[in-house]
């Protein structure tokens, strides 16, 4: 983990002191600094456990009140319920199991955040793809308490591009969802997108912080660059990236580590020792079935700011 130098009470005073006096002598206006995060986020559903089942998951959605049950049984506070993708040709791949999913949560205490995986390629399909999970209501009135965008998707080649249609998008699903409705933005591994320079050049950490109200990366540990980091730096690593690219250390993050199916319970303990010293307000492993009786007992007991 990179430790951050410790400055002498005097050092400090001193600079303070430089600060003041130059603002003193200058004559220049005072230009206020624009926001970098969104003003009064919405935070509820993406603290605290979080726990990931995708459109693949058969298994679960088969038992949608049994895992439901096993999930409260472990601490988890959220469900993250992919609703789809832009390459299937209905926007709820399972309907009948969203609704039992997001009935029996609700019965048991639990939040849901329904999650999609735009391609960019044709953004009026995506748009109505997330404005129809958002929407999504059961027949018993329950609705998901969240939506999460998952971007990482490279299907359009030109970077620009890319960015120009995700942040355009992600205006009309906040115009769609309302100022109050939780929106996260799901990201890729900030410290493998460093590494993997040509991927998502200038990534756009700060227009996301300004129209979601929490950040997710995916700092999986099990796909980490180089066998020279271990699990705790590259997750420690990659929360300050993030915290760099958007140019402030309070942006709400739920980090995602994973592939849980991948990892060891070392890795694991690892990814639990940085969320506990990263002041993350939420944290999860990709995806439910990976994650074993040791790694949930790893995640319960960390710490959470």
């Amino acid at each position: 983990m990179v430790r951050r130098p410790f400055l002498p009470p005097v050092v400090v005073a001193a600079a303070i002191l430089a600060l003041v006096v130059v603002g003193a002598l200058t004559t220049e206006p005072v230009v206020a600094k624009p926001p970098t995060l969104r003003a009064h986020p919405n935070l509820a559903p993406f603290r605290g456990i979080g726990a990931w089942i995708d459109i693949y998951d058969t298994r679960s959605w088969r038992h949608p009140r049994r895992v439901v049950h096993d999930l409260a049984a472990h601490g988890v506070h959220t469900i993250y319920l992919q609703t789809g993708n832009d390459a299937r040709p209905r926007p709820i791949v399972n309907p009948q199991g969203a609704a039992e999913f997001l009935d029996a949560a609700h019965a048991a205490g639990l939040d849901v955040v329904g999650w999609y995986l735009p391609g960019f390629v044709d953004p009026a399909t995506d748009l109505q793809r997330v404005q129809d999970a958002i929407r999504f209501t059961t027949p018993a009135g329950n609705r998901f308490d969240g939506f999460g965008l998952d971007i990482e998707s490279a299907a359009v080649r030109n970077v620009r591009t890319r960015t120009s249609r995700l942040l355009e998008l992600s205006d009309a699903i906040r115009a769609i969802a309302g100022p109050t409705y939780p929106l996260g933005a799901i990201t890729p591994s900030p410290h493998g997108m460093v590494v993997h320079r040509r991927y998502w050049p200038r990534f756009p950490y700060r227009g996301l912080a300004l129209r979601y109200d929490a950040l997710l990366p995916m700092a999986y540990f099990t796909w980490r660059d180089t066998a020279e980091i271990d699990s705790q730096d590259y997750v420690a690593l990659s929360l300050e990236i993030l915290r760099a690219g958007v140019g402030s250390g309070g942006v709400p993050i739920h980090v995602i580590g994973g592939i849980a199916q991948d990892a060891s319970t070392v890795g694991v303990r690892g990814f639990a020792a940085a969320v506990g010293s990263g002041e993350v307000i939420g944290d999860s492993l990709y995806s439910y079935r990976g994650v074993t009786p040791k790694m949930w007992n790893l995640l319960t007991s960390t710490p959470r700011s």
